[in-house]
């Protein structure tokens, strides 16, 4: 079978696939662009920690853990005689001070979730997410930490690994 367009036809069956392939991208685009803000259900047993201690939520962003990444090339000393902290890296990098976001929680308000939002993540970036109070124990810290990729704006831990430090406390 033969067919026989006319000049605009082949141009138009041309430009409809074209046109989907551009507005997929653009919808691609919106999406990691996106102004979605980011929010967090993590399971969380009160129990672990101390009946006053108040979390410490902290978020990195990609930038951030790049930022982080690159300072490993440094080392930080502190001179007692100058009373001033020394800085040194390698490898032609400097060092940069990096402050990720922060959020704070009471363990009282927690029942079995805590919730909380981030305002410095997107969708389709790497992220970092630690989460430490004040042990049961009222000397120790319990923390859990993740690092992924944002998939989608609702994301739920509902059984994150819980460390421990074990400090000799008195």
């Amino acid at each position: 079978m033969i067919y026989v367009l006319k000049k605009h036809t082949l141009l138009s069956l041309l430009t409809v696939p074209f046109l989907l392939v551009l507005s997929g991208c653009n919808m691609q685009s919106s999406i990691a662009a996106s102004s979605d803000r980011i929010a967090f259900s993590v399971r969380i047993d009160p129990r672990m920690f101390s009946e006053d201690a108040v979390l410490r939520v902290t978020v990195w962003n990609a930038e951030q853990l790049e930022i982080v990444d690159s300072n490993t090339n440094c080392s930080t000393s502190y001179n007692v005689e100058r009373q001033e902290t020394v800085r040194r890296c390698r490898g032609g990098v400097e060092y940069q001070e990096v402050a990720p976001e922060e959020i704070t929680l009471s363990v009282q308000e927690i029942n079995r979730f805590a919730r909380f939002g981030s305002d410095q993540i997107r969708l389709g970036e790497r992220y970092k997410l630690v989460i430490a109070g004040l042990s049961n124990d009222n000397c120790n810290t319990t923390s859990a930490e993740v690092e992924d990729v944002v998939q989608q704006t609702d994301i739920t831990f509902d059984n994150l690994s819980w460390a421990t430090t074990e400090i000799g406390c008195q």
